[in-house]
């Protein structure tokens, strides 16, 4: 498709830098565009904030859902940077329950 004829859409890009409040920024991309390929429509702040997340291996996901390198985003979509997990949700939860039953809480 010629590039001056390529449809663009709406979309929000999310991500979280540690010990920090959410960054949401509403970005206009091309129709087709991937998730890597946001990068192009970052401003230069942005784009270091983001290659930094990218450096310690965090996967892409839209609401909430984990895609791959190959998914084309739609419009609407809120493309979320997902750092890595600091623990185990399932070892974290199970050391919440055992704290709360010693406590007796339960």
């Amino acid at each position: 498709m010629d590039k001056q004829f390529m449809q663009r859409i709406k979309i929000e890009l999310c991500y979280a830098l540690p010990n920090a409040s959410p960054v949401l920024i509403p970005l206009l991309v091309e129709s087709g565009t991937k998730p890597q390929q946001v990068m192009a429509y970052l401003s230069a702040p942005q784009l270091n904030d983001v290659q930094s997340l990218l450096q310690n291996h965090s996967v892409w996901a839209v609401f909430g859902k984990k895609k791959n390198a190959d998914y084309c985003l739609l419009e609407g979509d809120r493309l979320e940077l997902c750092r890595p997990l600091i623990a185990d949700p399932m070892s974290a939860r199970r050391l919440r329950a055992k704290r709360e039953h010693k406590s007796g809480k339960m």
